[in-house]
């Protein structure tokens, strides 16, 4: 097992100041549940990933990029989006929500809503998936 595993617990355990979603609830959106705090923290350490790995992105647009820094990148990028998945997979167990065909986001106050998917006016172009 790899050692990001091992340690993934306790650097989620570590986390103290959490990055707080910013969205509203929008119209035909519905609460389905408060996320735990563990998973605060399990989100605020995605995003804590995301957003170094932006800024070392922007840093490396302005110079010349180091091999070392192209791989902190894609490990940073890596980490946010496995974090994330597993945001998603625990608040689904978390708020029994398996069943449900609904899209959820995450929203003020720690809100998971559930929302339909609003379907492209252009959906005959593509086909109709079945």
């Amino acid at each position: 097992m790899s050692t990001w595993l091992k340690l993934l617990p306790l650097e989620i355990q570590d986390v103290n100041d959490l990055i707080e979603p910013t969205e509203e609830i929008k119209a035909g959106e519905t609460v389905a549940g408060v996320v735990s705090e563990e998973l605060k923290k399990t989100w605020t350490l995605s995003r804590s990933f995301k957003k170094s790995a932006e800024l070392l992105e922007v840093q490396m647009k302005y110079t010349k990029a180091s091999e070392e820094e192209r791989g902190k990148f894609v490990e940073l990028m890596y980490k946010a989006r496995a974090l994330e998945m597993i945001f998603w997979i625990a608040v689904h167990d978390e708020l029994q929500l398996w069943g449900h065909p609904e899209r959820c986001a995450l929203r003020i106050g720690w809100q998971v809503v559930e929302y339909k998917q609003v379907e492209s006016p252009f959906k005959f172009l593509f086909g109709n998936e079945q």
